[in-house]
């Protein structure tokens, strides 16, 4: 007998965030043969039928300067203008993990009542905050997924062919 596939009613929330991240990866990616990235598959959406995955996306890339980085991207959607609750991000222990092992890993909010985006370090998760909640009003809000990822690593998240202080700091 087999049992048939019943989608979960969560397995839609939250993504209009995660397609616009996809879409800001796909032109991410497609700008340089030196980056690439994967949609990670959603236990929610399967049915918890698999393992949930550390997070919605992977990336890998080399900078102009031969630097490779790699790491994980968690994106969350909240109605809240300044708020994300702790229960919503499961991943974070993971998400520690892969940084410890060298990745560069970022949690981005959409808060969907002010169209606008925060992208959320772990050592920022780590750090003090309310009980049930990160209070994210001291982090700049963006108006879209590019400016937010430039805003944390400005090296793995640049345009093809961009040139950064930092980058031109650390090939000296």
């Amino acid at each position: 007998m087999t049992v048939p596939f019943k989608r979960s009613r969560f397995a839609d929330r939250g993504k209009k965030a995660e397609e616009a991240v996809q879409r800001f990866l796909t032109d991410w990616a497609s700008q340089s043969s030196t980056r690439e990235y994967n949609r990670l598959v959603d236990s929610k959406a399967a049915g918890r039928v698999i393992k949930a995955a550390a997070a919605d996306f992977e990336y890998y890339c080399k900078t102009a300067y031969g630097e490779e980085f790699h790491g994980l991207i968690e994106v969350k959607e909240t109605e809240h203008e300044y708020r994300l609750a702790k229960d919503k991000l499961p991943q974070l222990p993971r998400l520690r993990k892969r940084q410890k092992c060298g990745g560069r890993c970022f949690v981005l909010v959409f808060h969907s009542t002010l169209g606008a985006w925060r992208a959320l370090t772990i050592p920022y998760l780590e750090g003090p905050s309310d009980k049930g909640s990160w209070n994210l009003s001291d982090l700049p809000a963006h108006d879209s997924v590019a400016e937010a990822l430039a805003s944390v690593p400005r090296d793995v998240f640049e345009k093809a062919g961009e040139v950064t202080t930092a980058a031109l700091q650390r090939a000296r």
